[in-house]
Order: structure tokens, then C-alpha cells, then sequence
């Protein structure tokens, strides 16, 4: 095959900037490259309700192979003295192949079709709305795996109906290292790109098509070709070293988990830890559902591990309903509409479903020995500890984004003894759309546009200079479900709090500003004591008035119980149904970025146990926002002390149009003893 070298032009990208595209230091390589192979593979699939069949294979190859790269191959020859090598070979099948010109001259109201677009171009997305890439940079981990040489083999149908093969190769190096492969002339710039192919009467290369060159390429690559009816596509990466691809893993060594042994064993299991919503799912609600395999070895939902297993399942849960999974199965699933009250044409984003499963439902124990959940997520987990919840989220081509255990997806959730685990997946409602905007958005593209180039989290977006924030609703509406289904009302050992936000101490709609006529309260019923028995813990308000100012004045009192080191009181701005932010989140970039708009003026004690109190034992700090120094937040120091305490809370509005709740929280040490 004959060789083009990338010329420098203005804007091009080198391939050392092209090898460091994607900035993913935490997700092995192999991984990333499960992700993007598959990711391509499905995307590419023809439309049928049929699986897609992906084959991911560890070769050998003839390192005679070599000669076929024009300008590299007596660099090749000394680099490799062994005449046998290894290459990663991807190979899908029920997959249109790479279609579109075989040359950027023949490129019709600029459609450029998958082939350009993975072998020669960068940064060029998919086009179909519900495909899984959305920055076209996905295809630089092929690059990263072996010497940078990648081999592209496709088998199309074409318009008239015939069949045709193409063979093309790309490298990119870091043209700044001092070992390059690829040839250059002197006081040249480098731009480290390289492609081989049949030429172009423009002096560029396209792909090969001679059936039988194809064939002599694909036999020294130990490459099956596509034969009969059969389109799609195979990737080679030869020259790999395998040893040297497989993450290491934190397990000591006697206990190292077993799939970090062997490239093809770690491979099955990156394949079922990214795509096991869409293994063998015939009830896949998008089309083609995965047919994968390793080295020709099926994976399906028999022989899938357990806690995957258990993610597919709850994925047919969220978009199939709880009736579809089988009755050995849907024990303790629950599935939660999450509904969101704006933005979206239909309430329902999604569905979330969720279980808590023990060690024998994992197959954790005697005889199976199976790893825990953290370890086949390759999560970071001590066994002795509790466990955090395990929270997945994916979009339409039903690959996992990402696995969290804390932050918002997880936010308040107890954890559980170590021999318990909370499995959870949000499924969004994909085909729901955006609303309040010019442009015909769904819900998926909303969600696609905020993933990263490495697809491993979501964020919110700005559409027509305004910021969403679908996002993050949907993450607290998630946590939110899942503290619901599980959380223990126990008092905790350090800390009690009210159960939930609806129980916080007060709930108001503050006036437009010179609206001065206070509130009253409403007299009760009945002829006995004006005022109800007091609970103990629960800060309750006796009496409010506002002024012209839109400043609150509210009595409060609280009959503290012992042990109580500190009562601590923050104002929370109500978002949507029992979604609350905080002041902090309200100033950050991600949700709005302005002050918070409700500020605690002032904290006054009146009395306690009806005496006035004592400084020496009462102590109140006033604790402002980090960005825009906003009083949000009080503390009350208690000391132990026990009775009733009454006092007063200043609050001022700066936006009349805001619901303002405030949340209490006591803490102190269980019992009263320390």
C-alpha cells in the first residue's frame, strides 16, 4: 500500500495532540477501547431488529506483514525481530460497514459517510440523533494501543446492490519523540499522520478495492473476510504488546482479581461492565440489540456475571416495566418514575430501578467466590467497610456513562453492612423533548451534547444563552427515589436530623418588595390550649411579620434534648417539588451563578427555660456562601444544655419570586455521653 504523510497546514492537529485528545486518566485503555469500538459498532448497525454480533480477538500475525506500509516497513523490521506478533482485532457483523465516497473529491452536499470520517477526518460527529458519539474523538484509543499503526477492513453494499470491499490504513505518533517510525525530510515540519491506500490522481490516498490485493493483506493479518451478504466492519491494531495493555490491579497479589491475568479475560469483562443493559436484550427498545463475543466466545445473559446480570435486568425493569422480568428475578426491584415539572414536553424523564442484594444473590459466598460489585466495576472499595450505593446512568445506545457512589446521583443515601448492596440505573425517557426552546431537541441529544468527549458523565447545557438544569434535577430526583426506598429512620450516632426536607422548620412565599402587611396565623379549633404539645428536637415557628423590605421576622422555640452540642439551621431555595439547593450549589457556573438570593440578617436568643440566656453557654456563628459571601446559615452552640429555647431569625428576600425553605439539624453524640 502506498503511504501519504500528512502535510502541516494552518489548524491541523499533530498526532502528539491527536494522542492526547481525549484527557481520561481514571478509565483504563482497554476500557476506552470497549467503549469506542462497541459504541461505533452499534452505531453503524442496518435496520433490523436483529442483534449486532461484535467480536473482539487477541491474533497472531506475520511479521512479513510489514512490507505492505510503503515508507515504514524497514523501520517496522528492525523494531520487530520476532516472526510472530499479536494484533487486536475488532470485527463487527449486521453492521452497514464504512459507506460514503471513497474520497473527499467525490463528496456530494457535503456528506462525507462513516468511511472519511473514522480514516481520515477528526472531530466529525455522528449524524444520527440517537447515536452514542457526539465529539467524533472516540477513534484515538485505536492509536494508543500498539505503535500507533491502525488497519481499517469494510465490506459495503452498494446503491446498485453489489458489494464492495475497502482497505485502508492510518498512523498517528508523537512526532516530537525521538524514536518515530514514520519517514520525514529534513527542516520539514512533522506532523506525525500518515495513511495508506491506493492513489488519488490528487496525489492523496483512498482506500484499496481489488478484491484481490484485500485478500493477500487480510490473509497475513489472519483476518477472516466477509463473504455472501454478510457487511461490516474490522478494525486492526497490530504490533500490540498484551502484558503491557492490561491495567494493573490494586488487589494484592494473592488475591488479584482474576480477569486482570489475561487480555481476553479482561476484555469479557470491560464488554459486560459497559454494555450489559444491551447484552442479549431482545427487549432492547431501540433496535438492534449486542450479540458480543471474545475471541469468538459468546456472552450472553447465561454465562454474563452476576452483578451484571443484575444491571440488565434493571434496565429491562426501567424501560420494559417490573411485569417483563421474569418472577425469580423482579424480587425487591422497585421502578420510580422521575418526573420533572418544567422544561420537558411529557413530566416522566425516565425510570430508575433499584434493588438491595446480598452476598449469596452476588454469588459472593461459597462455592462461587464471586468478586464483589466494586471490584468488577473497578471501584475503589474497602471489603470491611459499609457500602456506598452503585448508581449507573445511560442514554438511548444503552452504554453505561458511568458508575457512582457518591456525589449527586447518590447524595444522602445510607450506606449499607458490608453484606448488602444497593444497585441502582437511571434510564431516561429518550424520545421526551425539551421545551422552551426554537430547536426540536430530545431528551437524548440534550443529554449527548452534555457528555464529555470520553463519555463518562452528563452535564447540563446552555440552549439560546440559557442554562438548563435537567441534569441535576434528574440526579436529585434519583437520589432522592432511592433514600426513600432504603434509607433507616435509626437515630445516627453523631448526628440527627429531620427525616426529610418536607419536615424542614418553615415553608414561605416572600412578599414583592413594600408589601407590608404581615401575616397572621390562623386561630384552632377546638376549646382547649391555643398551642399543640411541643415536640422535642423540633424547631417550631411561633409567630412571623414582615416589613416593607421584604425583610422576616419569625419567632422560633425548641425544646433540646440532651446530648445536643449544636443546633444548625440553613436556608435552602426550593427548586422543584422536594428538590432543594443549597446556597453553595446556587452560586456555582453549573446551576445559576448568582448570589443567593435569601440572606440570614440576624439571630437573636430571647430566652431559655424562661431565663434569659447565658452567653457563657449559648454561642451563635453566622456562616456565609464561599463565592458571594451570602449569610445562609447559622449555628447555635448548645453546650449539652436541655429545655426550652426561644429566639428570633431575620430573614431578607432580594427576589420575591423564590420559595425559601429553611432545614435544622442537631448534632451531638448518642445517648448524651461522649
Amino acid at each position: 500500500m502506498q503511504i501519504e504523510i500528512a502535510k502541516m497546514e494552518r489548524m491541523a492537529e499533530r498526532g502528539s495532540s491527536l494522542l492526547r485528545l481525549i484527557q481520561n486518566s481514571h478509565t483504563p485503555l482497554l476500557d476506552l477501547l470497549i467503549r469506542e469500538s462497541i459504541q461505533n459498532s452499534t452505531d453503524a448497525a442496518k435496520n433490523s431488529s436483529s442483534p449486532v454480533r461484535y467480536d473482539i480477538s487477541v491474533k497472531k500475525i506475520n511479521r512479513d506483514a510489514v512490507t505492505y506500509f510503503e515508507g515504514i516497513s524497514g523501520k517496522l523490521e528492525e523494531k520487530f525481530s520476532e516472526g510472530i506478533q499479536k494484533s487486536i482485532v475488532i470485527r463487527d457483523s449486521n453492521t452497514t460497514g464504512l459507506t460514503g465516497p471513497l474520497h473527499h473529491s467525490y463528496i456530494k452536499n457535503n456528506s462525507y459517510g462513516n468511511l472519511l470520517k473514522l480514516v481520515y477526518e477528526i472531530s466529525m460527529p455522528q449524524e444520527k440523533k440517537e447515536a452514542g458519539g457526539s465529539w467524533g474523538l472516540g477513534k484515538t484509543v485505536y492509536f494508543r494501543l500498539g505503535i500507533g499503526l491502525v488497519l481499517y477492513y469494510s465490506r459495503i453494499k452498494q446503491d446498485d446492490g453489489t458489494y464492495q470491499s475497502r482497505l485502508a490504513a492510518c498512523m498517528v505518533e508523537d512526532e516530537s519523540k525521538q524514536d518515530t517510525i514514520l519517514p520525514y525530510q529534513p527542516n520539514v515540519p512533522r506532523r506525525g499522520i500518515a495513511w495508506w491506500g491506493q492513489m488519488h490522481p490528487d496525489g492523496s490516498t483512498m482506500p484499496v478495492t481489488n478484491e484481490a490485493e484485500i485478500s493477500k493483506i487480510l490473509s497475513d493479518f489472519n483476518i477472516i473476510q466477509y463473504r455472501g451478504v454478510e457487511t461490516g466492519t474490522t478494525v486492526i491494531i497490530p504490533f500490540i504488546n498484551p502484558d503491557k495493555l492490561i491495567p494493573l490491579s490494586e488487589s494484592e497479589s494473592e488475591n488479584e482479581n482474576w480477569w486482570h491475568k489475561d487480555i481476553e479475560l479482561y476484555l469479557d469483562i470491560a464488554i459486560q461492565r459497559w454494555y450489559a443493559p444491551r447484552i442479549d436484550n431482545k427487549y432492547y427498545p431501540y433496535g438492534n440489540y449486542l450479540n458480543p463475543s471474545v475471541n469468538g466466545k459468546i456472552i450472553n445473559k447465561d454465562n454474563m456475571e452476576p452483578i451484571f446480570s443484575i444491571f440488565r435486568t434493571l434496565y429491562i425493569a426501567a424501560t420494559k416495566g417490573i411485569q417483563i422480568v421474569p418472577e425469580t428475578e423482579r424480587k425487591n426491584i422497585t421502578v420510580k418514575d422521575i418526573e420533572l415539572h418544567r422544561s420537558l414536553a411529557k413530566t416522566k424523564a425516565g425510570s430508575a430501578a433499584f434493588l438491595k442484594v446480598d452476598k449469596e444473590k452476588l454469588q459472593m459466598v461459597i462455592p462461587h467466590n464471586k468478586k464483589s460489585p466494586f471490584d468488577y466495576l473497578d471501584i475503589s472499595h474497602s471489603p470491611e467497610s459499609s457500602n456506598p450505593p452503585i448508581v449507573a446512568y445511560l442514554r438511548r445506545p444503552a452504554m453505561v456513562v458511568n458508575f457512582e457512589t457518591e456525589g449527586k446521583w447518590a447524595n444522602g443515601v445510607d450506606k449499607t453492612n458490608p453484606d448488602e448492596y444497593i444497585i441502582a440505573l437511571f434510564v431516561p425517557d429518550s424520545e421526551n423533548t425539551l421545551t422552551g426552546v426554537n430547536e426540536d431537541i430530545s431528551l437524548d441529544e440534550y443529554l449527548r451534547r452534555g457528555e464529555k468527549a470520553d463519555h463518562t458523565s452528563w452535564a447540563d447545557i446552555t440552549i439560546e444563552d440559557r442554562k438548563h438544569t435537567i441534569v441535576e434535577r434528574i440526579q436529585k430526583r434519583v437520589a432522592q427515589s432511592i433514600r426513600e426506598a432504603f434509607n433507616s429512620d435509626a437515630e445516627r450516632a453523631n448526628v440527627s436530623k429531620s427525616h426529610a426536607l418536607s419536615k424542614s422548620l418553615a415553608k414561605f412565599f416572600l412578599p414583592p418588595e413594600g408589601f407590608g402587611k404581615s401575616p397572621s396565623i390562623p386561630p384552632r379549633g377546638g376549646g382547649g390550649s391555643s398551642m399543640s404539645k411541643k415536640k422535642t428536637g423540633k424547631l417550631e415557628i411561633s409567630d412571623i411579620t414582615i416589613d416593607n423590605s421584604g425583610t422576616m421576622n419569625m419567632n422560633f422555640e425548641i425544646i433540646l434534648p440532651k446530648g445536643i452540642e449544636q443546633l444548625i439551621v440553613e436556608v435552602l431555595i426550593d427548586s422543584e417539588g422536594n428538590s432543594k439547593i443549597s446556597g453553595e450549589e446556587w452560586e456555582s457556573n453549573d446551576v445559576i451563578g448568582t448570589p443567593f438570593p435569601v440572606e440570614v440578617k440576624g439571630v437573636n436568643l430571647l430566652s431559655f427555660n424562661k431565663n434569659k440566656p447565658d452567653s457563657a453557654l449559648f454561642n451563635i456563628d453566622i456562616l456565609t456562601t464561599q463565592r458571594y459571601k451570602v449569610k445562609n446559615k447559622f449555628i447555635i452552640k448548645i453546650n449539652a444544655q436541655t429545655g426550652e429555647l426561644k429566639g428570633n431569625i431575620l430573614l431578607h428576600n432580594s427576589d420575591p419570586m423564590i420559595h425559601a425553605y429553611m432545614q435544622e439539624e442537631l448534632v451531638g453524640f448518642k445517648g448524651g455521653n461522649k
